[in-house]
């Protein structure tokens, strides 16, 4: 299998595994790609692909996600072949001394590159049997005539800029935490996804400000606005819920389809992850909610009398409310009524009885502001009188007239083809496009207007006709007036020829 490997190495504090949460992983690093093959071996990319794809792609995404914290730059070698086949850096338990192909093309990189003017080391191999990233800390350090390594990663060359991608977050922060993350999965690209970094990554790498996360301990009844973690300059990015009796917490924070996220995830809403206080533990998704939805909208922890309800979604976040249990069972009843409100003015409207449903639409939308603010009960009162009100719908006047005059605007459409006159036909082409409004508005339900639309087009039509029809007989009489003088002229030139 041919392949390329990248290999993260660290040189000082920037790669080693950050210790203290929220220290921010920030500012200009500079990278330097180490570029061997071994002998049998060729690579398959040149020195500028694999800068295309690091300094790059990786380099965006990193500047994208770290809300422009971080920026990361610098150089890459030519290719160095290596002094020894793959083959001749197997151990005997058959794995790949990585240490010896790392010191190895290092040594050569160092006759040109001075390793201390880098913040960190990338070692792209021509060949490395492995499906994804690996990492290898170093208990001794690869010496080099220009300075020290202390740990690298190992990818495969047909792996895409996300696996680069993820070698750099952990690296730069995240290797301690594999544990916490694997748990993930899409959700991170530290995990194993390719979209956005999920907000306890970022809250790690200190790119999400304390300011931007809400924290606050159980039991509590809490209504926020949360942002789209994919968003710059946002006022909130995360809640972090602390359950005192356990140590444990929940941290909830909201993916939309923006940015990284667009079409890497399977789902998108409101993410609830339950991070347990034991050490190295993994992070677990619970549940990932939506607003509006009856049978997603709404969280429940019934052991620690705790429910999350996502209650409404604007441009630019959602609102949610964490509170007790009791909340969960007055939204549950309150989505449900929504839901039936929303059902009955759906089947009013497929069965055009739209008379009354301007009222049930009112109703239910001042259902929805109560419920973004948490007056459940309110909320329910208004959507069952919204579903009332639409199962009391009725079929308007206006309907039967519309269809009536569409009818006959479509049979005088039919009776204008035979007209000639060019006066005539310009008012069949505007009484055509009357028509067309009519249907329209009948399709659109705006009754009212229909009717009025097909009148106008009735209107048209029968004025065409009268003018077409005074023409031909303007004509007819055209053609009598001139064969009048002629049959006089005849008579009276045969009258005189006979006289003489």
């Amino acid at each position: 299998m041919l392949g390329l490997a990248l290999v993260l190495l660290a040189a000082n504090s920037y790669l080693e595994p950050i210790s203290g949460q929220y220290e921010c992983v920030c500012g200009t690093k500079r990278v330097l790609l180490v570029l061997a093959e071994f002998p049998e071996v060729q690579h398959l990319s040149s020195r500028l692909e694999i800068g295309r794809i690091f300094f790059g792609q990786v380099a965006r995404y990193f500047a994208d996600v770290s809300y422009g914290k971080l920026a990361i730059e610098g150089n890459a070698t030519d290719w160095i072949t290596l002094p020894r086949l793959y083959e001749q850096y197997r151990l005997p338990s058959q794995q790949s001394d990585l240490v010896a192909i790392a010191r190895d093309s290092f040594s050569a990189a160092a006759q040109t590159f001075n390793f201390t003017s880098f913040d960190g080391v990338l070692l792209v191999l021509s060949f490395y049997p492995s499906l994804t990233t690996d990492y290898v800390p170093l208990t001794s350090r690869i010496m080099t005539r220009t300075g020290p390594v202390g740990a690298f990663a190992v990818i495969e060359e047909d792996r895409d800029w996300s696996v680069y991608a993820r070698s750099t977050a952990l690296m730069i922060g995240l290797w301690n935490n594999r544990n916490k993350l694997s748990g993930l999965g899409q959700l991170d690209i530290a995990s194993g996804g390719q979209g956005d970094m999920s907000a306890w990554s970022k809250m790690l790498l200190g790119w999400i400000n304390e300011t931007q996360i809400t924290t606050f301990t159980t039991p509590a009844r809490r209504i926020l606005f949360v942002n789209p973690i994919e968003m710059t300059g946002a006022e909130t990015l995360a809640v972090r819920i602390a359950l005192p009796q356990s140590g444990d917490q929940y941290l909830i924070e909201v993916r939309q389809p923006l940015g990284y996220d667009v079409n890497t995830l399977q789902e998108y809403g409101v993410v609830i992850l339950f991070e347990p206080s034991t050490t190295n533990a993994s992070l677990q998704l619970r549940a990932i909610l939506q607003p509006d939805d009856v049978g997603r909208a709404i969280f429940r922890d019934l052991n620690r009398d705790l429910s999350i309800i996502a209650l409404n979604q604007t441009e630019t976040g959602v609102w949610i409310l964490v509170g007790v249990v009791q909340d969960w069972r007055d939204a549950q009843r309150t989505l449900y009524a929504m839901s039936r409100a929303n059902d009955a003015i759906n089947t009013a409207e497929s069965q055009n009885r739209i008379e009354g449903l301007d009222l049930a639409n009112r109703l239910l939308d001042n259902a929805h502001t109560l419920l973004s603010v948490g007056r459940f009960r309110e909320a329910e009162a208004l959507a069952l009188s919204a579903e009332t009100t639409a199962s009391s719908a009725n079929i308007p006047s206006d309907y039967y007239q519309a269809v009536q005059l569409i009818t006959n605007a479509e049979s005088l459409k039919t009776e204008t083809q035979a007209l000639v006159s060019s006066e005539s036909l310009a008012l069949v082409v505007r009484g055509t496009s009357e028509l067309e409004s009519a249907k329209q508005a009948f399709i659109t339900k705006n009754f009212t207007t229909a009717k009025q639309s097909a009148q106008a087009a009735i209107d048209l039509f029968n004025r065409a006709k009268q003018i077409d029809l005074t023409q031909r007989i303007l004509d007819i009489l055209g053609d009598i007036a001139l064969i009048i003088p002629v049959a006089v002229l005849a008579y009276a030139l045969r009258y005189q020829l006979k006289n003489k």
